[in-house]
């Protein structure tokens, strides 16, 4: 593909004091075989050297463009603040400590319809040692499956207008913002397509261990919940309860197992039941996943 006749792709990353990372994040968008993009990084204030280090290693690097938030408002009012400043047709994202493996773009792209109202992939989530291809199906995903549990990712080729007439990601939700943005663009646009071929690279080595059940992310559920509370069928706040109970890693009894089956999602509730039953064994498998056997050994 020739740059000549393709739409521009703009990806938006924001970054906070972790310059390594972002390096590798931003060389994996600069290794596209997609040849026409423009990568945007907003800085949220660092108080490391990351603001010096990444302007002064791609001075020279027309592609991307940087910016600098005065202070920290977080990775939200830094990706609203690329999309506005975005040049491209298109737009998408990637987070600092994630990649893109080098076809991302151009399978995004070559999948894209207007029919759907934005496009994404399988991805993969990196333990550190071991890695899981998640969502590695073809679906087309629409309201009703999207308000049962998140199926899309957090990043998603989507038009740049369709972003700026919805107002970006809301600044006001704690977490889950990506969830409610795909969600608002799925009841403006249509369903979205999700293409099998993991093309991002979660790199989640680093956060194993990482608090999931705080106070702040248990009342941005409910947040999200409540706002989409009137497009919610019975089904769905059933399993948002569920994702909920997986949150607070509260038990499912047998009896809540087999009542709960019959809202879907029958296979993540049977994992998430045997977890609990089996519960040295997983917490074991995350050692071997985030440390490989020798982590069996190590307190």
């Amino acid at each position: 593909m020739t740059a000549q006749h393709l739409p521009l792709i703009s990806v938006y990353m924001p970054t906070y004091n972790r310059v390594q990372m972002a390096i590798r994040a931003i060389e994996s968008v600069l290794a596209q075989d997609y040849p026409h993009i423009e990568l945007l990084v907003v800085d949220d204030a660092s108080t490391d050297d990351t603001w010096q280090v990444l302007t002064n290693k791609y001075i020279n690097d027309e592609r991307i463009r940087f910016f600098r938030q005065s202070t920290g408002q977080g990775a939200c009012a830094a990706r609203n603040r690329a999309i506005a400043e975005a040049k491209g047709e298109f737009v998408t994202g990637i987070d600092d400590d994630d990649e893109f493996l080098p076809h991302r773009l151009t399978s995004l792209y070559l999948a894209y319809d207007d029919k759907y109202s934005c496009v994404c992939s399988g991805y993969i989530w990196d333990y550190g040692s071991v890695q899981k291809r998640l969502f590695a199906s073809r679906q087309v995903v629409a309201l009703p499956e999207l308000l049962d549990l998140h199926t899309l990712s957090n990043q998603a080729l989507v038009r740049r207008e369709r972003m700026l007439a919805l107002g970006g990601f809301d600044i006001g939700l704690a977490a889950f913002q990506d969830y409610d943005m795909w969600v608002r663009v799925v009841q403006a646009y249509g369903p979205a397509l999700r293409i099998a071929e993991p093309s991002y690279k979660v790199n989640v080595g680093h956060e194993l261990g990482r608090i999931t059940n705080s106070p702040k992310r248990l009342d941005a559920h409910k947040q999200f919940v409540a706002k989409h509370r009137v497009h919610m069928s019975e089904r769905n706040l059933q399993n948002q309860m569920f994702y909920r109970q997986m949150m607070e890693q509260i038990p499912l009894s047998l009896p809540q197992l087999l009542s709960s089956s019959r809202y879907g999602l029958v296979t993540l509730k049977w994992r998430y039941y045997l977890k609990h039953k089996l519960g040295l064994l997983s917490r074991w498998r995350i050692k071997v996943f985030s440390k490989g056997i020798s982590g069996l050994f190590k307190k």
